[in-house]
């Protein structure tokens, strides 16, 4: 379903992550692959086990993203395919999230998917998907996460914006807001017993995995 597209993942860095399962199914489907994020250590792992390639980049700098961008094009001629899956974890009160985790939130995840579109539009030569992973607390209330909230509604927006600006010109850019999700951050800000009693309430039974969001980033990817 892939097979001759450039792909470029970002926050790919983790086992178990969104990243990781989102790369490995493009591979899986033909893909020529780049994972990145800020870990060089858990990129090289990723990579050196799916035979895919590398390169460490903070989103925050425009031109690591760039520098990023510049290795699959100068390879290939373009690339195709573009996921945005960085994003850290907040679980602040209100009124005690600091200036220090607002400006995280907003460099990583707002400022980081603005200047990721801007270097995938350029690099998208024939055309081409972006996808933004957001979350569905961008949109529904969730205690402690104000800024997180705040950044990915934010990055939701311009994602509009862009798909908008670039429909025309055979750019795609849609956002994959996952409810609940199994990953390893999800540890950090779930009580013993919470997911238990979230996946009651959904209709499945369950709550969403990564290889759920792989399935789905990988139709926005491909041609269908």
């Amino acid at each position: 379903r892939l097979a001759g597209k450039v792909a470029v993942v970002l926050g790919a860095t983790r086992p178990g992550n969104m990243g990781q399962a989102i790369a490995r199914r493009f591979l899986d489907e033909g893909a020529r692959v780049v994972v990145s994020g800020r870990s060089a250590d858990g990129l090289r792992a990723f990579a050196d086990a799916n035979g895919c390639l590398w390169r460490a980049c903070d989103v925050r700098r425009k031109t690591e993203l760039q520098s990023l961008a510049d290795g699959p094009i100068e390879q290939c001629g373009a690339i195709h395919v573009g996921v945005n899956c960085a994003a850290p974890g907040q679980s602040t009160p209100f009124e005690q999230t600091t200036e220090a985790e607002i400006d995280e939130m907003l460099g990583t995840i707002y400022k980081g998917a603005f200047f990721f579109m801007q270097v995938m539009v350029a690099a998208m030569r024939e055309g081409g998907s972006i996808v933004n992973v957001s979350s569905a607390v961008a949109d529904i209330m969730f205690d402690n996460h104000a800024s997180y909230q705040g950044a990915k509604a934010g990055m939701n927006h311009v994602t509009r914006a862009v798909a908008n600006e670039y429909g025309a010109k055979g750019i795609r850019a849609n956002i994959l807001s996952p409810g609940l999700t199994i990953t390893p951050m999800l540890g950090n800000f779930m009580a013993p017993g919470m997911v238990e009693a979230f996946a009651k309430e959904y209709p499945l039974g369950r709550i969403t995995t990564v290889d759920d969001v792989a399935s789905a980033a990988l139709f926005m990817a491909s041609d269908e």
